[in-house]
């Protein structure tokens, strides 16, 4: 049943499409509001009986739709206007992402990363674990408080890599890939090693020393490709709730025009009411589709920017566990 729960919960809020989910909500509403609601109350007065609080909300409804397309064209406007650099800077935006590859390259020690970005993080993530395991074999003997932090910052480590790369095997888009790293936090990760190598400091040899080095300047590079891929989600998910809600809001003025126009000449009928009223209301809950799952995308994760918080915080139900 909990699992039954979270995977429903996990449907709504992040792998449904916004347009089905505003589909769904719409139908349930005209239901409830519809056909429910006058088997229910079957002698309740019908609503164009008395048109005022009809046409008041239909009214708002129509004005809040204007009033939401202005606000999206004026968005759009200002993210368009800010795509808009000189060459020298999207030349240094190419330049960047060309030297994050070959620095990574080095540290890796190969010819080619790959550019597909649940591949790129599978190459990273197995890099900094199998640094991490290689260096808790080279210890051997080691001071036991040192081989006790170690062998729990792998264990950590382990579960986490093992839980990001399962959800990274089934990813089909950006989202997929985003939602599979919100549990690997990299921030604590960072933080624990520091610690560890600060602890530890005299009992560790140059070699040792490297290979810590090279595990904390991996970890920063997956920190970078995670919240860059993130970036890319929620560019598309903002440009794709701009369609939609263009799509979305001129048929929605067009019907909500009509029906107070030709109100006069419509039959008295709850259904084409509540009809209406969901149609009315469609902009809207596409809006809060959309925010709510950007919302949530960018809260859940663990990792606050090198700095590390407390779990509670980013804990979102429909996540899942791993089991």
């Amino acid at each position: 049943m909990d699992r039954w729960r979270r995977d429903w919960h996990r449907w709504v809020a992040f792998s449904a499409d916004r347009r089905i989910l505003t589909t769904l909500v719409l139908l349930i509403g005209f239901t409830f509001f519809g056909p429910v609601a006058s088997f229910l109350l079957p002698s309740a007065k019908n609503p164009l009986a008395d048109s005022s609080p009809t046409i008041s909300l239909v009214s708002a409804l129509l004005s809040g739709t204007f009033f939401l397309f202005s606000i999206v064209v004026t968005v759009n406007t200002l993210f368009v206007s800010q795509q808009q650099h000189p060459l020298a800077q999207q030349f240094g935006r190419v330049q960047s992402v060309v030297e994050y590859r070959r620095q990574l390259e080095d540290v890796v020690d190969t010819e080619h990363v790959p550019a597909e970005p649940e591949a790129l993080l599978r190459l990273l993530s197995g890099s900094i674990l199998e640094r991490a395991q290689r260096l808790e074999d080279e210890l051997g003997a080691a001071d036991f408080e040192l081989r006790e932090d170690l062998d729990g910052y792998v264990e950590t480590l382990a579960e986490e890599t093992g839980e990001m790369n399962r959800g990274l095997e089934d990813a089909e888009d950006t989202l997929d890939v985003v939602l599979a790293t919100i549990d690997y936090d990299h921030d604590r990760q960072i933080h624990d090693l520091r610690a560890i190598r600060v602890a530890h400091g005299d009992e560790l040899d140059d070699g040792t020393a490297e290979r810590i080095e090279e595990m904390l300047r991996l970890l920063q590079y997956a920190a970078t490709a995670r919240e860059y891929f993130k970036t890319l989600y929620t560019r598309r998910d903002l440009a794709n709730l701009s369609r939609d809600l263009v799509l979305t809001a001129v048929p929605t003025a067009a019907i909500v025009a009509a029906f107070m126009h030709f109100l006069t000449d419509l039959p008295d009928s709850n259904l084409l009411v509540v009809a209406v009223e969901a149609v009315a209301f469609a902009p809207f809950v596409l809006v809060a589709a959309y925010v709510l799952r950007v919302t949530l995308v960018n809260s859940a994760q663990r990792a606050a920017g090198q700095f590390v918080v407390g779990d509670d915080g980013g804990d979102i139900e429909g996540i899942p566990d791993g089991d």
